[in-house]
Formats: structure tokens, C-alpha cells, sequence
């Protein structure tokens, strides 16, 4: 789960086509899918508790982000190896509350995308999340049962320590749900992920908006009702 990408939205070509077998999963990746983007004042403070540029703390903060996000790192080894980096020495008030601030940064949900899973569930498909996360924001997503556990699947990566694009953390999750891959949608803001899943035969869709799912989901005909 990172804000720093370098991946571009795709859309399909065919509006017209239709998947070729019956989707009875979907797969929603939570950084920018389920929640909003990064609020730019949240990464303005922490560059600022760090003395770094904006743009240069972007660049640190995913430099260490797929091994943090996978359990490799803890949130104290993750910003201490940030602050090496910066050459800057930081007390332990400043690590708690640059660990407090990216949780908060990633905490905005999108209402309309929680409705839509709610509503594909309704309907009788099974939903699941699957995002890379670190462990302090898996921590807030697991005391929040009112929308967190409304998804069949939670496919956390630093709860076992494998992350997205490894092939492993899709098998797991298809595991979870008891479908085939070509039985499963998967939405995701980073193309390099969706690819990973398409690779496994499961279909894929690029998305970083509501805006844009609902558009791309139409566009494969994939609108169930609730029923």
C-alpha cells in the first residue's frame, strides 16, 4: 500500500464484451479502491517531521514500502530506515506519530465502493479484500468490524507475509474464497498487479475511482443486482 506509482489506468477495448464464464468473486484491492487517495496535507507533515522535500519523501517512503507492507519490516525499523536515509535522527514521539499519520492518511473510505461490495455480496457473489498492508493498518482494519467484516475474505499481506504482485497472495486468496481463478474479478489500482492476477487466469480490472470502476465494470456487463 503505497501513494507513489508510476502505473497508468487501463480500460478495456471491447465495450461490448462479456466475461467468458460466470464471476462468482470479486477481488478489491483497499489502497485507493476502498479508500481515498493519500491526503496531500498528511504527506506534507510527515516530509516536514522528516525535513525532507515533498517529492523526496514520497520517494523514500516507497523505497522500504513492499517489505514493510509484507512484515519483512516493523513500523519502527521501517521509518528508522526512512530517517537513514533522510540523514536525519528521529526521537520516539516523532516515529509514533509518523506511524499515527500514515495510518490516518489511508483510513478515508470510499462509501460508493463499500456499497457496491455490499451489493455484489447481496446478489450472491462472494467479495474479499486483498491488500499489501503493514501491520499497524491491519491493526485499524481489524477493529473495525462494521464494514471490515462485511467481506467474505480479508487478504492482509503482513498477516502472512506475502505481497502483491507474488502470485502466492492470490492463491491464498482464491483459497479463502473457494473459487478458480477464472472464476474471480480483481480490482486494483496498479496495473503491475493486475497483470500478476491475470497471469494466474483470474480476470482484472485497473481502477483508481469509483468513477471508474463503475464504468469498467459496465463496460464487461458485470452488474449484478441485489437480489
Amino acid at each position: 500500500m503505497s501513494d507513489h506509482k508510476t502505473d497508468t489506468v487501463t480500460t478495456p477495448s471491447d465495450k461490448t464484451a462479456k466475461p467468458v464464464s460466470p464471476i462468482r468473486a470479486v477481488i478489491l484491492d483497499y489502497g485507493e479502491v476502498i479508500s481515498q487517495p493519500p491526503d496531500p496535507a498528511a504527506i506534507a507533515t510527515m516530509a516536514g517531521i522528516l525535513e525532507l522535500p515533498v517529492d523526496r519523501f514520497r520517494s523514500l517512503y516507497a523505497s522500504l514500502r513492499h517489505a514493510y507492507d509484507r512484515g519483512d519490516l516493523d513500523g519502527d525499523e521501517y521509518w528508522a530506515g526512512i530517517a537513514r536515509e533522510a540523514g536525519v535522527n528521529l526521537s520516539a514521539f516523532q516515529v509514533a506519530r509518523l506511524r499515527e499519520l500514515d495510518v490516518a492518511m489511508w483510513s478515508r473510505l470510499n462509501p460508493s465502493v463499500l456499497r457496491r461490495s455490499g451489493q455484489l455480496r447481496s446478489s450472491g457473489v462472494k467479495t474479499a479484500m486483498l491488500s499489501n498492508m503493514h501491520h499497524d493498518m491491519v491493526q485499524k482494519i481489524r477493529s473495525e468490524p462494521v464494514w471490515a467484516e462485511s467481506f467474505d475474505c480479508l487478504t492482509l499481506s503482513s498477516e502472512i507475509r506475502m505481497a502483491k504482485p507474488e502470485a502466492e497472495i492470490f492463491k491464498h486468496c482464491l483459497k479463502c474464497l473457494q473459487a478458480a481463478p477464472h472464476e474471480a474479478l480483481f480490482v486494483d489500482d496498479r496495473a503491475l498487479n493486475v497483470q500478476a492476477a491475470q497471469e494466474l487466469g483470474i480476470r482484472g480490472i485497473v481502477s483508481n475511482s469509483p468513477a471508474e470502476l463503475q464504468r469498467q465494470l459496465e463496460a464487461i456487463g458485470f452488474t449484478p443486482q441485489p437480489e
